[in-house]
């Protein structure tokens, strides 16, 4: 402060001494005022002016220069005090802060050393926003590395792995940055520059040694040169000795060799911490020692070999066995007086391991009781909570607390999971998914410059196009000679080629003939689904009423009648489906399928969806799962076995049973679905799959109180079952492989039914084994060894069955506090997961065993090594096995067991897909920087594409001119002939009239070249009306084969619409008359249904109305297919046609089918779908399409009787569809 206000007043002087002297200047510039003007005096104030402001700024330099050097001072203060006094760093650092206004990079500096103590105090919140304040408040690049690298030992204390990974990647980006400019960094720079490397990896070794990874976490830590420019750096020196003894980083060598080594960096951090007063590295390495004479033979090898070091450390001369305790006990004494709240932590648990090393049970209960209470900011750091809670799980075992010590187990395993889990991938992902973002951003905003720039450009374009023509030259000459004409070999060519098309023709339109009828037929088919819908709508309707009218009592009369309504219609819907299925039944033998191999349980799952209504007629379902795979339609299977099971569920009794299962047999699969339902006649099985309705005697009468259905018997019409059986019939049509195709039926009154139906096995299995047998054979097998393959994969399955069983019964066994017996069974376990192993690989040596080394365990190799295995049962023998070895104090045998347990349990739980996901986003990555590089070319392209869109247009049009003066030579050269002159033309102004498309000038000129052209080909005309038939006879076939395609694809879609909408909806009209019609209905049921019902037909009868819509086109050939189709219904008439005309538009035909004699409710219903010839339908849907497509809504088809019995057809259409059928 002393020094702030001696250079405060030093200012002042200096401003008055210069107030006085400008005063002074001005009374001398007032007696030279005469003599200098205006202008001179101007640049004199200027000048003073300017010398006054240079003068402040040096004085204020200098003044910041030392500040600065302050700040540094203090801040390196607080860095030396790191581990020697918390107490002090804070103080240095808030004096350093205070000082820092106006020096971003000593703020910086000053808020990391606060961060550093209060991550020592685990004032994680306060630490957490100190370094978020030291990254942003200045640009200097190695503060900013500095509180990354700190924010990383946050997330390693936190257990934040995935927050480590993100802030591990900005301080290496920061790093490789301050790499390339090093030289520039000051000396106090440089200085912190080294300790954050080294601190970056020691950080991130701990990090990569805590989750596992320990061969990562040494070499990071080996990374550090001892002998480089951490040496300046005492603290990280001692930073670094401690790592490399506290365990896991040395590698090489036997176990005593290691460990005599770690003690030597253990004792070289003891004694150089005690040599420069360092008490936080001395109380770690006293803890490092503690932990390494805690295991007997280790200890006693360390107390030979190191007599003098043990004497020096041992001050207060404790016997062997207590010298791991007495230098952990001396270690919580300096992290207490240090102030280190996470480290006394772990140097209470390295005391409790200690009391727990010589049976004092109780002390090290106190010691970890102390260790998570003494400050509850512990429970920050997860890691060393479960450290701890895993120590007081073996204290409490001891102690023959089993409660508590479960309880404790518990607890150390549910933070393993969040402990232990290496989030490399998600963090990485996460990085990905950021950079994406600002890829596209970057992707986004190059895109609209580079718009912008070829808008301007395609602006320019279309200026240039509107330039007007410039003037021709007048030496333009008029064309010359006629062509010479065709050669008559190739009109002769031309003429055979003509004949060829119209041959091909005659036939490609024969085959639309025939198409064209099969698509009438098609959509006639759809008309008539179209009749349904309004049907099902009134349905709808009257169950919505329905649903209304029953919550009112007063309207109880109506109820009965809007059933029957329902029953009506739904009727109604039955005799359209019926005759579409009868319809369907003329055209035989055209089923389309999609044969493959599928395995039969999938169709099983969707079945076991339906569970819920049996549950609600409270009938027991069983679906039995199956292995079988079967060579069929899947769709139509579904369909098969739908029918089967609602029949099932119809017919069988509340209390009833319906079954589910599959077969498999020699040569096919048996699919059955058995009920316990009322079963059937002899009667009624005959008639099962024929078109005969079935009665239900069972069902007994209607209880309905209308009048018209009063003691009608209930009808199981089968429709759904005629289905079935036409499938059948149609597989064995399809090829000899469904030769085994069958379906029947086996039943006895009252005893249920068994349906059941066989379709072929499929060709998964077949092909697996043929393509097994064929690999055997190639490297000289047999079936013998094949046989031993089998055998192989029975005797794993067994193996992996029997270690399942053990591991349960250990599990049990734990349970009954039966902790020998669980060994037992743990090892019986082992023996059959090894056998396993051996099984698989039989010359491996990788077995597992009861104890060893962690690291090296046979599990973990083979899940790295890809064996497949289930995993579960190690796991669970791994865990019970350290719950009883715990139990039983078998201390050696829980640390292996837990260990492995631990580690399997965080590989096997890993996310395996993230790293593909890692890969593809850095795929995407890379294309996005290709794109912003082609983009970035792409704007950097701007002058070529000038050139190209528009410079080079007004050089092509001097050339063009050019040309045209050559072409006017050409023509006045009477030495050649016409072809000669015509190719020379074309040759010359061949480029130039591929450009002309996208240039109106050469546009014009190549106007005037085609008018010299047109003249010297004037004789080619005969030529050319050949070509042009020839390009007209084959556009013609062209079209004729398109429609003749497009109508087969159209009539093979219809065909698979309507046989879906058959076989998905034939059903349901049915079902509601039966749930109509039941005593127990329920409004609510009935209603679901046909709303399915109606969603359903909509969706299939929409699909189906979309492939009709674009077919319906004009033809007189159409019409003409309706005469036929009248003829053909009376092959054994000669067919005579009157006519009559109505008015000027249209015409009256009349003939008379005399043979056809029908009822007046045939003659009425003839157009219908009960008509008695599904032709006339046909004729009927012609007639209606002949009349939308010409507009004439006046064409229309009806019949009445004739006066011989026949049946007289009158047709209306238009006169000049009349005049061209030709019948008159």
């Amino acid at each position: 402060m002393l020094h702030l206000s001696s250079l405060t007043e030093r200012r002042q002087n200096e401003d008055g001494t210069k107030t006085e002297n400008e005063n002074g200047a001005n009374n001398g510039r007032e007696t030279w005022s005469k003599a200098i003007n205006e202008k001179e005096m101007k640049h004199q104030h200027v000048l003073i002016f300017i010398l006054m402001f240079v003068g402040a700024t040096l004085l204020g330099a200098c003044s910041d220069s030392k500040r600065v050097a302050q700040v540094d001072m203090l801040n390196e203060h607080s860095y030396d005090a790191h581990y020697r006094s918390l107490a002090q760093t804070r103080a240095y650092a808030l004096q350093a802060l205070k000082l820092s206004k106006g020096y971003d990079a000593g703020v910086a500096e000053s808020y990391n050393n606060l961060a550093f103590v209060c991550l020592a105090k685990m004032n994680y919140g306060r630490a957490e926003e100190f370094l978020r304040y030291a990254a942003v408040v200045s640009d200097n690049l190695v503060e900013q590395l500095v509180a990354y690298v700190q924010f990383m030992r946050l997330c390693q204390r936190k257990s934040k792995n995935k927050d480590f990974y993100t802030y591990m990647q900005l301080a290496s980006q920061l790093m490789s940055r301050i790499k390339t400019d090093e030289q520039t960094l000051n000396t106090h720079q440089h200085e912190r520059f080294v300790y954050a490397c080294s601190e970056f990896n020691i950080v991130a070794s701990t990090y990569f040694y805590y989750v596992g990874l320990d061969k990562k976490g040494a070499d990071q830590l080996l990374l550090i040169d001892p002998n480089g420019e951490v040496v300046k750096d005492t603290a990280q020196l001692l930073n670094y000795y401690y790592n490399i003894g506290s365990g896991g980083i040395l590698r090489d060598g036997t176990a005593e060799t290691i460990c005599q080594e770690e003690f030597n960096y253990l004792m070289r951090c003891y004694l150089l911490s005690r040599q420069y007063n360092y008490p936080y590295w001395e109380a770690n390495s006293l803890q490092g020692i503690s932990e390494h004479l805690q295991n007997d033979k280790m200890r006693a090898m360390l107390l030979r070999n190191n007599v003098q070091e043990m004497e020096f450390v041992n001050v207060d001369k404790m016997a062997d066995t207590l010298v791991a305790g007495n230098l952990a006990l001396r270690a919580l004494d300096l992290f207490s007086s240090y102030g280190d709240v996470y480290q006394k932590a772990g140097a209470y648990r390295t005391l409790a391991q200690c009391y727990f090393d010589i049976h004092d049970y109780s002390s090290a209960l106190i010691c970890l009781n102390n260790a998570l209470a003494t400050n509850r900011r512990v429970d920050r750091a997860p890691d060393l909570v479960a450290s701890i809670r895993e120590k007081l799980s073996m204290v409490y075992s001891a102690l023959d607390n089993k409660a508590m010590s479960d309880l404790n187990r518990n607890m150390y395993l549910d933070l393993q999971e969040v402990t232990r889990q290496d989030r490399q991938l998600e963090a990485r992902a996460d990085q990905l998914d950021q950079t994406a973002a600002q890829l596209n951003l970057m992707i986004g905003a190059v895109g609209v410059v580079v718009l912008v720039l070829i808008s301007l450009l395609v602006w320019l374009n279309h200026m240039r196009r509107k330039e007007g023509t410039r003037s021709l030259p007048d030496d333009v000459v008029e064309p010359l000679v006629l062509w010479k004409k065709a050669r008559e070999d190739e009109q002769q060519a031309c003429n055979e080629r003509l004949e060829e098309i119209e041959e091909e023709t005659a036939v490609a339109r024969v085959q639309l003939d025939d198409n064209n009828r099969l698509n009438i037929e098609q959509r006639a088919k759809i008309s008539l689904v179209g009749n349904i819908m309004p049907l099902i709508d009134r349905i709808a309707g009257e169950v919505d009423k329905l649903a209304q009218t029953e919550k009112e009592p007063s309207a109880n009369p109506l109820i009965e009648s809007r059933y029957a309504y329902v029953m009506e219609l739904a009727g109604k819907i039955n005799e359209y489906n019926n005759a579409l299925t009868q319809w369907i039944k003329l055209r035989r033998g055209d089923l389309t399928a999609r044969v493959e191999s599928f395995r039969l349980q999938q169709l099983f799952d969707i079945i076991d969806k339906s569970r819920m209504e049996f549950n609600l007629k409270n009938i027991s379902f069983e679906v039995v799962p199956t292995q079988a795979v079967v060579k069929a339609d899947r769709t139509l299977t579904l369909f098969m076995l739908n029918t089967l099971t609602e029949n099932a569920r119809h017919f069988t009794p509340s209390g009833g049973h319906v079954r589910v299962e599959a077969r498999i047999t020699e040569e096919a699969v048996e699919i059955s679905v058995s009920d316990s339902g009322c079963g059937m006649t002899q009667e009624q099985i005959d008639s099962l799959f024929n078109t005969k309705v079935v009665v239900d005697e069972q069902l007994g009468t209607t209880t309905t109180q209308s009048s018209a259905a009063v003691g009608v018997k209930k009808k199981s019409h089968g429709f759904g079952l005629i289905n079935c059986k036409g499938i059948i019939e149609k597989y064995k049509k399809l090829s000899s492989i469904f030769s085994v195709c069958h379906i029947g039926v086996e039943s006895k009154v009252g005893q249920g039914s068994r349906f059941f139906f066989s379709l072929p096995k499929g060709g998964v299995r077949k092909l697996y084994m043929i393509g097994l047998l064929l690999i055997l054979s190639t490297f000289g097998g047999s079936m013998e060894c094949f046989a031993k393959t089998s055998q192989q994969q029975q005797q794993t399955a067994l193996c992996l069955q029997k270690a399942s069983s053990y591991a349960d019964s250990a599990y049990y066994s734990n349970i009954a506090a039966r902790y020998t017996q669980t060994m037992i069974y743990a090892d019986s376990c082992r023996m059959w997961l090894n056998r396993y192993y051996l099984t698989l690989r039989p010359r491996g040596r990788q077995l597992i065993t009861t104890t060893g080394d962690a690291k090296e365990a046979a599990e973990i190799k083979w899940f790295y090594s890809g064996l497949p295995c289930n995993y579960s049962i190690i796991l669970d023998m791994r865990n019970e096995s350290a719950v009883a070895a715990l139990a039983l104090h078998q201390w050696d045998t829980y640390a292996y067991n837990n260990k492995v347990y631990t580690q399997l349990f965080r590989d096997t739980s890993a996310d395996n897909s993230l790293a593909q996901y890692v890969k593809l986003m850095q795929k995407s990555e890379t294309n996005k920087n290709v794109a912003i590089i082609i983009l970035s070319l792409l704007l950097v392209s701007i002058f070529p594409l000038y050139y190209l869109f528009y410079y080079r247009y007004r050089l092509r049009y001097r050339s063009a001119v050019e040309r045209i003066e050559e072409i006017g030579k050409v023509l006045l050269d009477n030495s050649k002939t016409a072809q000669q002159k015509a190719d020379a033309i074309k040759g010359l102004w061949k480029d130039l009239r591929n450009t002309a498309a996208d240039d109106s000038q050469i546009e014009q000129l190549t106007e005037i070249v085609d008018q010299i052209e047109t003249t010297l080909q004037a004789d080619k005309s005969s030529g050319e009306d050949m070509q042009q038939k020839l390009s007209l006879a084959e556009d013609e076939l062209q079209r004729l084969q398109y429609e003749r395609d497009r109508l087969h694809v159209s009539n093979s879609v219809l065909d698979n619409c309507l046989s879906t909408l058959k076989h998905e909806t034939m059903y349901y009209p049915c079902r509601i008359m039966q749930m109509v019609d039941s005593p127990s209905r329920d409004i609510s049921v009935i209603r679901e249904l046909v709303y399915y019902y109606r969603e359903l037909f909509s969706i299939l009868s929409e699909q189906a109305q979309r492939q009709t819509a674009p077919q319906v086109r004009f033809s007189y050939a159409t019409a003409g297919y309706a005469i036929t189709l009248l003829r053909k219904i009376v092959p054994q008439e000669q067919l005579s046609f009157d006519h009559q005309d109505i008015d000027r538009l249209y015409v009256r035909i009349t003939t008379t089918l005399h043979t056809l004699k029908l009822s007046a409710q045939q003659i009425q219903e003839l157009f219908t779908p009960s008509t008695a010839d599904f032709r006339l339908l046909i004729c009927r849907q012609i007639i209606r399409e002949l009349g939308e497509t010409t507009n004439a809504r006046g064409c229309g088809i009806q019949a009445f009787a004739a006066p011989d019995g026949g049946t007289t057809i009158e047709i209306t259409i238009t006169q000049k569809i009349w005049k061209n059928l030709k019948l008159s």
